[in-house]
């Protein structure tokens, strides 16, 4: 029997002396719950993870270990990966939390399910993943890091967002260049861009290196208000508008961030009949919820097998 770690950050011990955000952990116990439904249908394969002892362990299930973390994860992540064949791990971009498990797992010399370091380097970059998308000629949002450079006179309202935040994670809205510019000199690591009220879309894709398969398109429920953009799930679709051009972008983008394996997602909004491409999530993301059941196939089942 073959043994796997699912490692969710945020869930398994990675804020153990912090506070976890309700929105966080709410994300992240979604997407470890629907990992554990998943790779627990897989025959012939015990499942590891990590819980924080803070909170109510998941329902048990069978052929599944749950081990508590009480202090400082990083020996006893060390401990499972080592007795395990393959190491998952899960994480935010944000502080790049993701990018330190990765390279993490990668020194423990295991099977590591998911992007490569150069990939995730770019994905967890809101502005390294503009600069890709501009070198490849994907229509995307123009994105600003030195606020001199901006032409007000081009848009009314401005986001401002943290380079390497996951999702709609700290945003803020202005229309006031004064207090915009206030914002961006006392905080450092943020990107700019103009407020584009399109709607918004994911794409749900799985690669083993050598090819690659669009699972599926999502809706994604996105509220404006005065002072910030907020996130509030996914909606699965069984067909989007313009796929053949969505898709044909999604193939450069691909091909040409190659590191980009096991499960991840890309976001885009269209706006006025035009597709602009926002993020590249080199991650798990929520909307994995249900996802095996949606395009009736096991998810879990085809991550393991990006593997070879």
């Amino acid at each position: 029997m073959k043994t796997i770690f699912i490692c969710e950050y945020v869930t398994g011990g990675g804020y153990i002396n912090k506070k976890i955000s309700k929105k966080l952990f709410v994300q992240a116990n979604i997407i470890l719950k629907s990992l554990l439904n998943d790779f627990n249908k897989i025959p012939n394969l015990k499942i590891i993870y990590t819980w924080d002892y803070r909170y109510k362990e998941i329902t048990k299930r069978k052929r599944t270990q749950c081990v508590f973390i009480k202090k400082n994860p990083w020996k006893i992540w060390s401990h499972l990966i080592k007795k395990s064949d393959f190491f998952f791990p899960i994480a935010p971009e944000s502080n790049g939390d993701l990018l330190k498990i990765v390279k993490f797992g990668n020194s423990q010399k295991k099977n590591l399910i998911g992007s490569n370091i150069v990939a995730i380097k770019i994905a967890s970059s809101k502005y390294k993943t503009y600069k890709l998308f501009k070198k490849y000629s994907i229509p995307t949002i123009t994105t600003f890091k030195n606020i001199k450079k901006i032409n007000y006179k081009n848009n009314n309202k401005w986001v401002i967002k943290p380079d390497d935040g996951a999702g709609c994670e700290k945003n803020h809205i202005f229309s006031n260049k004064n207090k915009m510019l206030n914002f961006i000199n006392l905080n450092k690591n943020y990107v700019i861009q103009p407020l584009i009220k399109g709607e918004s879309y994911s794409a749900n894709i799985i690669s083993d290196k050598s090819k690659f398969k669009i699972l599926n398109f999502n809706k994604q429920k996105i509220f404006f208000n005065k002072k910030k953009i907020t996130f509030n799930g996914t909606k699965f679709l069984k067909k989007i508008a313009y796929e053949k051009k969505i898709k044909k972008y999604i193939d450069i983008i691909v091909s040409k961030l190659s590191g980009l394996n096991g499960f991840f997602g890309i976001d885009f909004i269209i706006f006025k009949k035009q597709i602009l491409f926002v993020d590249i999530n080199p991650r798990i993301t929520t909307s994995y919820k249900q996802l095996s059941k949606n395009i009736k196939i096991n998810v879990a089942e085809k991550i393991l097998n990006t593997l070879g």
